[in-house]
């Protein structure tokens, strides 16, 4: 730990000390002084003069080292709690991922209290340690014989800390253990309150086996390691006593001491017992602040080892492709219990270019735009931006071209890195156009409330997005929280906006109604590509055949057949699209989505133009729908 601090400052640390020290000796001296005057051996008439530069000295130098040591506790606490959140910035989200929520957490609160704790004590550390060397010289002065003794004493005393430290240490690591565990109980209470009070058995078992156990496991460890300390204190008091005991009765056998001298020695060493018990009292905040150190350098240890920072910014908004070659990823699925792999994926991004990432849950779609979005690093294969493979040191660059709203996503309380000043006009556009203009106001680039609704939040989360006019933006199902006519709006408007741009955009949905939208939809299963359709090129290439295929279809027998109509489109899409399964191999490009959302104005303005010569009740039917 005071290597740690020393590292830290050496300068301010070595003036922390030398006031430390001269507040000591000053104090040992008064105290000597204010001895020798009562045992009258000092009647000069500058003696007042001399207690009072004394007990100046002492109050001055004692200001001084706790102002200069608590300035700079809280520039190094201060630095430290931005050096951890730089290092959890910088590396990378497996990483992060793997440590969790708590642990992160832990190091950032109770790690370095513990360490922000024992470096308030410091100067306190040194200001009783020089007491007790000044006490030791002055006892030496009135007899070295007893303060050899004395001397012999405190060096037993030392001895016998150092074998039984250990001992309260072990239960020290054990509780910071323990807490780790019960930040991760905190977690999920805060996280799943609502699934607790829903089942009442589960909440008091939750209790009960996971916050109740670390809660009880963490008192007992600190319990066990506050009581070893306490065992360590009263055996050093247990000290102080009996060798008081043996100035007192044993010494003057062996040899003649005066009065003087020993009343002295009881006096000055009474005086002693006060910095010692200090000393030996803050041994427990010095062996937190050690375990907690040695956790904050393992965190340093475990992920600066992974970081290759390039903090160049990207070269300006210029983007040609993104694209995926052979990517795979692999991962356990805990809930399964089995190995999940994705890919091997090949995929190509270009500008204006709006693509629906669809499938099942558990397909894959969101380990997919990780992916890409660089957050997970491929096993296998590459990711080329532009003509750039990304790797490991131009990964960070490459992230700053993405824009992305997760499922799980986080509406921070302001906007952090958008000129505000010279976009309100937008904004406030936005806010109108989301219907958030009634409900948050921009006030000094920070909203005026985030206690929204979760579709409320997730549109503000969408304004903060289309501010930071990013290349490529990602949207994971962004829609799911939404009502109909927010739907409409996000599908509809937004997105073809962003597309108009330049923008490229990938958007995770389920939302079928829309997949007509899209100049691309991506299906995935079980981690791999089973179909890609072209919504928009098959209507462009189609349409002009659509009218004479419906009359056909509907006047061969004066009845419109819908099911031979939608195959024969499903039919002509194929061979439209049989060129890319040529291209792309291993990946099916079926055409029924197309077929189906393409052209519904056109079959119901057939159907209801009426020129046949019969009309049966299927056709009716189909009319009327």
């Amino acid at each position: 730990m005071l290597k740690f601090l020393w590292r830290s400052s050496w300068v301010t640390m070595a003036g922390v000390m030398l006031t430390g020290i001269v507040a000591g000796l000053s104090n040992a001296a008064l105290l000597a002084f204010i001895n020798t005057r009562l045992a009258g051996g000092l009647t000069d008439f500058a003696d007042p003069v001399w207690f009072a530069g004394l007990a100046l000295t002492v109050l001055t130098s004692r200001f001084v080292s706790h102002y200069w040591l608590n300035r700079f506790s809280t520039k190094t606490i201060r630095d430290l709690r931005l050096h951890i959140s730089r290092l959890i910035l910088h590396a990378p989200y497996p990483d992060l991922q793997r440590l969790g929520k708590a642990q992160l957490l832990g190091h950032l609160t109770e790690d370095v209290t513990a360490i922000a704790g024992a470096s308030e004590l410091f100067p306190v550390l040194c200001i009783n340690f020089a007491i007790v060397a000044g006490c030791m010289a002055y006892l030496s002065w009135l007899s070295w014989q007893l303060a050899a003794v004395l001397a012999g004493v405190i060096l037993f005393g030392i001895t016998t800390f150092q074998l039984c430290k250990n001992i309260p240490t072990h239960y020290v690591r054990g509780a910071r253990e323990e807490y780790d565990r019960l930040s991760q109980g905190f977690c999920a209470l805060t996280e799943g309150v609502r699934e607790l009070k829903l089942h009442r058995h589960r909440s008091e078992a939750f209790v009960a086996r996971s916050l109740a156990a670390s809660a009880e496991a963490y008192r007992r460890d600190s319990l066990r390691a506050a009581a070893a300390y306490l065992a360590i204190n009263q055996w050093t008091q247990l000290l102080y006593f009996l060798t008081i005991g043996v100035i007192l009765y044993g010494f003057p056998v062996w040899r003649s001491v005066g009065a003087e001298v020993i009343s002295g020695y009881i006096l000055v060493f009474l005086f002693m017992m006060s910095p010692l018990t200090i000393l030996t009292s803050s041994l427990p905040a010095f062996s937190r602040a050690k375990v907690a150190l040695h956790k904050v350098l393992q965190l340093d240890d475990s992920l600066a080892g992974t970081l290759t920072i390039d903090l160049a910014e990207p070269d300006g908004p210029h983007f040609d492709r993104l694209a995926m070659r052979g990517v795979t990823h692999a991962f356990h699925r805990e809930k399964e219990n089995r190995q999940f792999r994705l890919g091997p994926i090949d995929l190509d991004f270009r500008p204006g270019e709006l693509v629906f990432l669809v499938g099942g849950n558990g397909s894959g779609k969101t380990t997919l735009a990780m992916l890409l979005l660089g957050l997970y690093h491929p096993e296998q294969g590459a990711v080329i931006w532009n003509d750039s493979v990304i790797h490991a040191g131009n990964r960070d660059v490459y992230m700053q071209n993405f824009s992305a709203i997760f499922a799980d996503f986080y509406l921070f309380d302001a906007l952090y890195g958008v000129d505000v000043a010279n976009r309100q006009a937008l904004i406030d556009d936005y806010l109108a156009r989301l219907h958030l203009s009634h409900k948050v106001e921009i006030v000094d680039g920070a909203f005026s409330s985030v206690n929204l609704s979760q579709g409320q939040r997730k549109r503000l989360a969408l304004l903060a997005a289309y501010l930071e006019d990013r290349p490529f933006y990602v949207f994971d199902e962004w829609a799911a929280d939404q009502d109909p006519e927010f739907k409409q709006v996000f599908y509809a408007e937004l997105l073809p906006a962003l597309k108009a741009r330049g923008k490229t955009v990938l958007a995770i949905t389920h939302d079928d109604k829309y997949f007509h939208l899209a100049d691309r939809c991506i299906k995935l299963e079980e981690g791999r590509i089973t179909a890609i359709e072209y919504p928009q090129a098959y209507r462009q290439t189609a349409g002009a055949e659509t009218g004479a295929s419906i009359e056909a279809l509907a006047s061969s027998d004066g009845e419109f057949d819908e099911a031979s109509y939608q195959m024969g489109a499903i039919r002509r899409f194929s061979g439209i699209r049989a060129g890319d399964r040529r291209r792309r191999p291993g990946v099916l490009v079926v055409g029924a989505l197309a077929a189906g959302l393409g052209w519904g104005a056109a079959l119901a303005g057939a159907c209801r133009a009426g020129k046949h010569s019969h009309r049966s009740p299927r056709h009716t039917a189909h009319q009327r729908r």
